[in-house]
């Protein structure tokens, strides 16, 4: 029986991988880098690959920023991301938040994104996540991705078992299996291909609310 779910955000509740891949390609222009940023497939590939891309500092060394370059990017990424790059959830992601949290049971996140950036594109849906599950890069607990799901556990007062995570990378999976957490993955994301198979995938927001609420009926 589940106890809480958790979320990544990126590539699981919003869709912003393009956007991503444009900022890179816009601070190349802007470093006078001259880098070839991949696309979407190309970036999938590399992410199932195992290349990290997280958090964003990861993201621009791994499309070839230097690491001078990628500091500064990072910086920027910070700071402009949310005002120029606007995301919103993936079509129906809202929905199913609110069909799960009618059930009672605890809803959070666990990302590599900052706060600000997550609040933005969530919006209204920010408030479906209990506050104390809301796990970011730069909240103040200073908890990697399996630390903050054991702290969690504990917060909702149960065995990391009882818990899943939903993730699109494989470093979600890792994270997961450390915390002892179960784990599903989205193919709709940035990084988990369909057919893998150390753990279940669902390839829509439609097929992940059909698994979570059997999961807890």
């Amino acid at each position: 029986m589940l106890k809480a779910i958790f979320f990544d955000v990126d590539g699981v509740l919003v869709d912003s991988l393009a956007s991503h891949l444009a900022i890179c390609r816009d601070k190349s222009r802007e470093f006078g880098l001259g880098l070839k940023i991949p696309d979407a497939t190309e970036l999938r590939a590399m992410v199932a690959r195992g290349v990290t891309i997280s958090p964003m500092k990861e993201f621009f060394l791994a499309v070839g920023f230097p690491e001078p370059q990628a500091e500064r990017a990072d910086e920027d990424y910070r700071r402009e991301f949310a005002k120029r790059y606007p995301l919103r959830p993936f079509p129906g992601a809202t929905e199913m938040l609110e069909d799960l949290a009618e059930h009672d049971i605890p809803l959070g996140f666990v990302t590599s994104n900052t706060r600000a950036i997550v609040e933005s594109a969530l919006g209204s849906a920010i408030e479906i996540f209990k506050p104390d599950l809301r796990f970011t890069v730069d909240d103040p607990r200073r908890l990697g991705k399996a630390e903050a799901l054991c702290r969690s556990a504990e917060i909702v007062q149960a065995s990391p078992a009882e818990l899943i995570y939903v993730g699109d990378q494989p470093k979600d999976f890792e994270a997961a299996r450390s915390a002892g957490t179960q784990f599903v993955g989205v193919t709709f994301g940035w990084g988990i291909l369909a057919g893998d198979a150390r753990f279940e995938t669902v390839g829509s927001i439609e097929e992940l609310r059909d698994d979570l609420l059997k999961r807890i009926a």
